[in-house]
């Protein structure tokens, strides 16, 4: 009887853990769970991810070898980027983001010129773009003018283009549609390019304003795994690989197994700005066929920049690439978008409330508590051994895997489910661990006996 108690009050101390942890989420414990899970259901579900925004989004990087090779530096001096957005626009591109941040005038200052030449000379080309009817939406990081004169894009440039929001705090891992910002609310790159998509395509549940917009819930980028069939056209992709589905598990699991499971080339078809100076006529018409209408986002890959972001299948890479990846949810999915699960109040989600149903499952599920569960007679009878504790523990399992595929297929991704499955492991541990002794015990002693006779 005092065995029987015991269990049952360790059980009882795990749960209330168990919802103090899901509740309060003291030092992030309950967050870390939530942003593991996504990542490790991301990781598995990313070959199955489809390529409609794929076609559609091409990202251009400047790197160090386009520096080398033009013999510049970083920042790339203004003069260097009207020869480059210049190439850029004979494409005819259909819309185009420059991840890019204007907020101060590095123009060279040559002898009986003026200051800010070399800035206007890059207005001026973007003007052509205005002038092609070719959007173009440049970094904003939505502060006001600064103490030091430092404004968040150059006049000049400002008034030939649309800005968007490239900086935002309070979303955690997620990435917001819209935001406030001290300019007013700014819609992000993601929308701003998905607009320009829907211009030519059909869609539905546009947010009208970027004020809706920032009333939807953020996405959860989904990450795809396989890289784009028309990168191999433009660069060499024999050391790009997908991991299969065993390695990426594996390594979703055991995280110190190190990169062998990270896919090591972009999902989105990639161009280095090195491949706008093509000047053989069949590499142009090639490079004209990758871009011409395709929504273009130009980013940065030098090292010893910090425009890093995370991807759960690739590590470290270009903050451009979220932006891409974003823009390839919405045009895969529109405003059905992947989100968090909705809270139900305040900030208890879908899954906290799930994770105290199932402690009340747990107490309700039958199952002896105490050894021995096998039994023989002297005469050679087969051992029957019960296996309530580890059935209580499958169909928990069931639960959360029904729970988590109905949240997943209704676009919410079931953020948490790491971490309620090693709570129902703890809880059920006892059970389990009485079992599996009882098991023993009665092994032991149909040993003991075949031995006596």
């Amino acid at each position: 009887m005092l065995k029987h108690f015991h269990l049952s009050f360790r059980q009882a101390l795990f749960g209330l853990a168990a919802v103090l942890i899901a509740l309060l989420d003291p030092i992030g414990l309950a967050s870390s769970t939530d942003d593991a899970s996504s990542r490790w259901l991301n990781r598995l579900l990313a070959t199955s991810y489809a390529d409609t925004g794929q076609r559609q989004v091409v990202v251009v990087l400047i790197d160090d070898d386009y520096l080398q090779r033009n013999h510049t530096y970083w920042p790339l001096p203004y003069a260097e980027q009207s020869k480059l957005f210049k190439r850029l626009l004979a494409y005819k591109p259909g819309a185009v983001f420059v991840d890019l941040l204007y907020s101060h005038d590095h123009s060279r200052v040559f002898p009986g010129q003026p200051s800010g030449m070399e800035s206007q000379l890059l207005a001026n080309v973007f003007e052509r773009y205005r002038q092609q009817n070719i959007p173009l939406i440049l970094a904003n990081s939505g502060l006001e003018r600064g103490k030091d004169g430092a404004v968040n894009t150059l006049p000049s440039l400002l008034h030939v283009s649309s800005p968007t929001l490239v900086s935002w705090s309070g979303f955690g891992n997620q990435y917001p549609l819209a935001a406030p910002t001290s300019l007013g609310v700014l819609e992000t790159p993601a929308l701003s390019l998905y607009r320009e998509y829907c211009r030519r395509n059909a869609c539905k549940s546009l947010p009208a304003n970027a004020e809706a917009a920032a009333d939807l819930a953020p996405m959860t980028v989904q990450w795809g795994a396989h890289r784009s069939p028309r990168q191999a056209l433009v660069s060499d992709v024999s050391e790009c690989k997908v991991p299969g589905l065993l390695d990426q598990l594996l390594q979703a699991v055991f995280w110190r197994l190190g990169n062998n499971a990270q896919a090591n080339c972009a999902y989105s078809l990639t161009l280095s700005a090195r491949d706008l100076e093509v000047t053989a006529s069949q590499d142009q018409a090639l490079i004209r066929e990758l871009l011409q209408d395709k929504l273009v986002l130009v980013g940065a890959q030098i090292a010893g920049t910090g425009d890093i972001t995370v991807s759960p299948l690739h590590g470290k890479t270009p903050g451009v690439y979220l932006h891409a990846m974003a823009l390839d949810n919405l045009i895969n999915w529109g405003m059905g978008y992947y989100r968090s699960t909705p809270s139900l109040i305040g900030s208890v989600d879908v899954l906290d409330f799930i994770e105290l149903a199932l402690l009340a499952l747990i107490t309700l599920l039958k199952g002896p508590l105490e050894a021995p569960v096998v039994s023989a007679s002297v005469r050679g009878e087969r051992s029957r051994l019960h296996l309530e504790p580890l059935s209580a523990w499958v169909i928990v399992i069931l639960l959360l895997a029904g729970v988590s595929a109905t949240l997943w297929f209704n676009n919410f991704t079931p953020a948490n489910v790491l971490g309620l499955l090693l709570l129902s492991l703890t809880l059920f541990s006892t059970r389990i661990e009485a079992l599996l002794g009882g098991s023993r015990h009665g092994q032991s002693e149909l040993s003991t006996q075949g031995a006596k006779r």
